[in-house]
């Protein structure tokens, strides 16, 4: 008999569908500071700000079961040689295409390594671009190649 409980629970879990809402990120952004980036020739500073173009990052938002699928998309970074003076933020500079809704993230918000909320919204959104910026470059910073993952989470709200 236990046999056949198990057989009929086992068989049950895998009838159960489950659905989350889902993200998509697609792009990024590469600068290279070098010389020609100084304010104004030899012997000054770096240009301390650099932004990226406002689609440097394609977001989908997918699998809402309707319009009225309510969720939040976090952003946080996460850094494999990064330069602690570096501040990078985002915002968003369209509202995508779908039937659903979106709010929010339309100026510049700092991406730390704890999720911070970006935006929020209902029901599926393509094609939200998203915009990029550094700040903290100085001729003090060491030649170097820097870099950091950032990473988008989308929790249904």
């Amino acid at each position: 008999m236990k046999r056949i409980s198990f057989f009929i629970v086992f068989f049950f879990l895998f009838l159960v569908k489950i659905e989350a809402i889902d993200i998509s990120a697609t792009g990024g952004w590469s600068e290279t500071v070098d010389e020609t980036n100084l304010i104004s020739g030899a012997g000054s500073d770096l240009i301390d700000t650099y932004e990226s173009a406002t689609n440097a990052t394609l977001a989908s938002i997918s699998n809402c079961t309707d319009d009225s699928d309510n969720w939040r998309v976090e952003v946080r970074r996460n850094d494999s040689g990064w330069y602690g003076d570096f501040t990078i933020s985002v915002k968003r500079t369209s509202e995508g295409t779908g039937t659903g809704s979106i709010s929010g993230g339309l100026s510049y918000i700092e991406i730390t390594t704890t999720d911070t909320e970006l935006f929020s919204g209902a029901g599926n959104r393509d094609n939200i671009n998203l915009q990029y910026k550094l700040t903290g470059m100085s001729i003090n910073v060491s030649q170097s190649n820097y870099n950091t993952t950032i990473i988008f989470t989308v929790v249904e709200i």
